[in-house]
């Protein structure tokens, strides 16, 4: 099985204590490993780029407003 496992989703960005999280449509959530700050982008719906780390974690290659 492949280790790097891309994923592109759209969706929320929203924080949850210090964890990132981007909330679905479908109301599915996924927690987010993502260096920088993403503060700009807090309360607004965005495309996540990046890689499936486990069964609900991305980790953020690229996160841009939509």
């Amino acid at each position: 099985m492949a280790r790097y496992r891309p994923i592109t989703l759209e969706g929320l960005l929203m924080q949850d204590g210090r964890q990132l999280v981007l909330r679905m449509a479908d109301g599915g959530q996924w927690r987010l490993l993502a260096l920088g700050r993403q503060d700009h982008l807090l309360g607004r719906h965005v495309q996540v780029e990046g890689a499936r780390e486990g069964h609900d974690i991305v980790a953020a290659d690229r996160i841009i407003a939509k």
